[in-house]
């Protein structure tokens, strides 16, 4: 290398090749690290447009099954969502694979009719969700709608000429007792027909009927928002097994109406029975009220965890912590109220349980001729009242009774 002549012109010189030198070396080392740790799924941005691929795709099948031309659909609404590989609407028996992977969610107007499918990013796999849709099949006849908001409106607190069908399906559905009449099963017998939901306002009613209308029964009760998705799953899941029990309607009638954290000053709940005692802690839980038929509720106590659940006084009925059917429980209170003249609401039953009698006498004493030998399922029930206990006996349906 031949020497410069100038020395300081020489070290800039060489000032600059250094430098240009140290930044390709670490550009080349960034763009390796980065390159490296690269996620292998694209992140979706949010302002991406639906790709007519996947439009296309949803609106041929939407047609497919509503049997209207592509024209007469319209896309409305479109969102970018995750989802596993079943594009979280798994069929039965279905292994999904569980990596998250960008997918399409888009709702299709179709007259009447609102279609939700899920796609793959490009349109090869779409699945509708029928939970989200409102589907209303075109044969569904004009008396089965007749019979179901008219059903709604009578039983169910549907207020009148504000019901619309927001979905309808043809089905088969068993249809047996409501309740089960110990120690009897149900039988049910598959009846082919339709399942109908009404919605008014924030409320639906999901029901079962045979194809005309002639037999309805209702299926399901939702309420948005739903106040039971404020209580842990345990609580709700106890409260609703009891009032089922007390209202003799299933769980799926039933509506949890109100909910509101509480700290109770004893173990009772501040509920106590005349012969038991409390231990003096604060007790934190809950109170809740659950709705049967309009106008019929209950409101129910519990601890934290519901291991304790006790009846709030309704009406002419005190409060309770057995879980006899309310049916029962008024015959019992008001025959104890005649007898020991006290008021329902200072009387207390102590004990309520299924039982099995060998005779229609319910296994006391009668007459030679006066009871018949035979298995009869019903109830003993212990009540209080001012330190005085009564036991009944009665049959399943608290028609016949008699005092021990």
């Amino acid at each position: 290398m031949t020497q410069t002549k100038n020395p300081k012109k020489w070290l800039v010189a060489t000032l600059i090749l250094l430098t240009s030198s140290l930044s390709l070396s670490l550009c080349t080392a960034l763009t390796l690290k980065e390159a490296a740790v690269a996620d292998p799924v694209k992140q979706v941005s949010k302002k991406e447009k639906l790709p007519s691929s996947v439009a296309n795709a949803i609106l041929r099948i939407a047609s497919q099954r509503t049997g209207l031309q592509a024209s007469q659909l319209r896309i409305i609404k479109y969102e970018q969502i995750y989802t596993n590989g079943c594009l979280n609407l798994p069929r039965p028996a279905e292994g999904c694979t569980k990596i998250n992977m960008p997918a399409w969610e888009v709702t299709v107007k179709a007259r009447q009719q609102s279609l939700v499918y899920r796609s793959d990013r490009n349109g090869s796999r779409i699945r509708l969700n029928e939970a989200a849709s409102s589907i209303v099949d075109a044969k569904l006849p004009k008396s089965v709608v007749s019979a179901v908001l008219q059903d709604a409106t009578q039983n169910w607190g549907l207020p009148a000429n504000t019901g619309r069908i927001v979905n309808a399906k043809q089905t088969g559905w068993a249809y047996g007792c409501e309740v089960s009449t110990f120690p009897h099963p149900c039988d049910p017998v598959v009846v082919e027909g339709w399942q109908v939901t009404v919605e008014s306002g924030q409320k639906r009613w999901i029901y079962n009927t045979d194809k005309v209308g002639s037999q309805v029964q209702l299926y399901q009760r939702e309420s948005q928002p739903n106040e039971a998705k404020k209580l842990p799953p345990a609580v709700a899941e106890q409260v609703l097994k009891l009032a089922s029990e007390h209202l003799t309607l299933p769980i799926s009638q039933l509506l949890i109406t109100q909910t509101q954290q509480q700290t109770w000053s004893n173990g009772c709940l501040d509920l106590p029975s005349p012969v038991e005692r409390c231990m003096s802690a604060q007790t934190p839980g809950w109170q809740v009220t659950v709705e049967g038929k309009p106008k019929q509720y209950q409101v129910y106590r519990t601890d934290k965890s519901a291991e304790q659940i006790r009846t709030e006084a309704i009406g002419d009925m005190p409060p309770r912590k057995d879980s006899l059917p309310n049916s029962i429980a008024k015959v019992v209170l008001q025959d104890a109220s005649k007898q020991l003249k006290v008021p329902t609401s200072q009387l207390y039953i102590l004990e309520g349980r299924s039982q099995m009698w060998s005779n229609t006498c319910f296994d006391l004493p009668g007459t030679e001729n006066s009871c018949a030998q035979a298995m009869v399922a019903g109830w003993r029930v212990a009540v209080d009242g001012n330190g005085k206990t009564l036991v009944y006996r009665l049959d399943r349906s608290g028609s016949r009774f008699k005092v021990e």
